[in-house]
C-alpha cells in the first residue's frame, strides 16, 4: 500500500493525503488514480479582471492563473486599449473564453501592445515574489476581497488614484485547467463578447527553438504542464506578428518567453515538444532527448501521456513531424 502511495506521489506531485484518497476512490489501481487525481486537486486560482484608468481613458482586461499549492504563476495575460468595448465580456465567462476574448482585443484599433506587455510583466513579478500568506488568502477569499490583491500591483504600476478594478475569482481543479482541447469560442468581435459555438480549435503551430541550460531539465524528463523558455523562430509574417504581441520579438531579434508544455512525443530523432502560447497558438520544437533545457516544473508535473499527440502524428514520418511546425492543428499547410 505504501509503495502505491509513494509511486502516485512521485508521478503526480500530490501529497500523501491526496494520494490515499485517490487510491481509495479508484480501488487502489495506480493507473486509474493517476488519471483521476487532477480532478481532486483544486489548487488552480483564475483571477479575471477589468480595470479603468479614467484620467487616460484607458480600459483593460487581466487574467492571472496561479497554482495555490506550488505558488507558481501559470498565466499572466493583459490587454490595454482606448476602446471601452474590450470590457464587453462578462467576468462570469470561464478563463478559456476570457483569454480568447483578451487576445482578440489585442488586434483591435486602439490597443496598446507595449502597455499590455508591461502589465503582464508587472503582474508576473508581483505574484512570483508574493509571500505564502497571499496564496492562502486567495484560496478562501471571495471575489471582492481577492480583487484587492490584484489591485495592489496595478496601483503600484499606474500610480493613478482613480484606478478602478473589478474581479471574479474561480477555483479550478487541475483537470479543468488542463482541458485546453475543449471547444473554444470564436474570435471576439468589436463591441461583442465572444460566444460559445465553435466545434473544434483551429490551431496555428509555430516553429520554436527551446532555450538550453546546462543545469536544466533533460528534455526526456519534461511533462505536460512544465514551463519552458522558447524563442519563436518561425519566418512567416503571422508568426513574427504574434511574436511581437507575446513579447518574444524585439528590434534585436527573437527573445525567449515562457510557455507551458502541452504535450511531448519521443521518437528516433529526439523529443518533439509542443508549447502553448495562447488560445489557438502553439509552438513545436525538436531537441535531442538528453538535451538539458531551461524549464521549471509546473502544475501538471507527471500528468498527461500525450495520447492526443500520438493520434495527431499517427502514420507520419520523422520528416513530416519536423515540417508540421508550419501547419495548422489538423495538418493543413498554413499560408501567409
Amino acid at each position: 500500500m505504501n509503495d502505491k502511495i509513494d509511486l502516485l506521489m512521485e508521478e503526480t506531485g500530490c501529497d500523501r493525503g491526496e494520494a490515499e484518497l485517490a487510491l481509495e476512490m479508484c480501488g487502489y489501481e495506480v493507473e486509474e488514480a493517476v488519471r483521476q487525481i487532477p480532478r481532486l486537486l483544486r489548487d488552480i486560482c483564475a483571477l479575471k479582471g477589468k480595470f479603468l484608468l479614467p484620467t487616460k481613458n484607458q480600459h483593460g482586461l487581466v487574467l492571472v492563473i496561479l497554482n495555490l499549492k506550488s505558488r507558481k504563476v501559470l498565466r499572466a495575460r493583459a490587454v490595454m486599449s482606448f476602446d471601452p468595448a474590450v470590457c464587453a465580456i462578462s467576468l462570469d465567462e470561464d478563463w478559456f473564453a476570457f483569454e480568447k476574448h483578451l487576445y482578440g482585443c489585442r488586434l483591435w484599433d486602439g490597443s496598446l501592445p507595449a502597455e499590455s506587455l508591461e502589465v503582464e510583466q508587472h503582474l508576473t513579478a508581483h505574484f512570483r515574489a508574493a509571500p505564502p500568506e497571499i496564496f492562502a488568502h486567495l484560496r478562501e477569499a471571495p471575489s471582492e476581497a481577492a480583487g484587492g490583491e490584484l489591485a495592489v500591483p496595478l496601483r503600484a504600476l499606474f500610480r493613478d488614484p482613480g484606478l478602478s478594478v473589478r474581479l471574479k475569482k474561480d477555483i479550478l481543479d487541475l483537470g479543468q485547467f488542463q482541458s485546453l482541447r475543449k471547444a473554444p469560442v470564436p474570435a471576439a468581435r468589436r463591441g461583442k463578447p465572444a460566444a460559445h459555438a465553435a466545434p473544434a480549435e483551429d490551431l496555428l503551430v509555430l516553429k520554436i527553438a527551446l532555450e538550453e541550460d546546462p543545469e536544466g531539465v533533460p528534455a526526456s524528463e519534461l511533462h505536460a504542464g512544465d514551463m519552458v523558455s522558447a524563442r519563436i523562430v518561425d519566418g512567416r509574417d503571422i508568426a513574427k506578428y504574434l511574436a511581437r504581441l507575446f513579447g518574444g520579438l524585439t528590434a534585436s531579434g527573437p527573445v525567449p518567453i515562457e510557455a507551458p508544455v502541452e504535450a511531448i512525443e519521443s521518437g528516433p530523432d529526439g523529443v518533439l515538444l509542443r508549447a502553448r502560447f495562447a488560445v489557438g497558438v502553439a509552438g513545436d520544437g525538436l531537441v535531442p532527448a538528453d538535451r538539458r533545457l531551461k524549464a521549471t516544473r509546473g502544475a501538471a508535473q507527471g500528468q498527461g501521456d500525450g495520447s492526443w499527440w500520438r493520434r495527431f502524428f499517427k502514420g507520419l514520418t520523422p520528416g513530416d513531424r519536423r515540417s508540421n511546425a508550419g501547419t495548422r492543428g489538423r495538418g493543413r499547410p498554413m499560408g501567409r
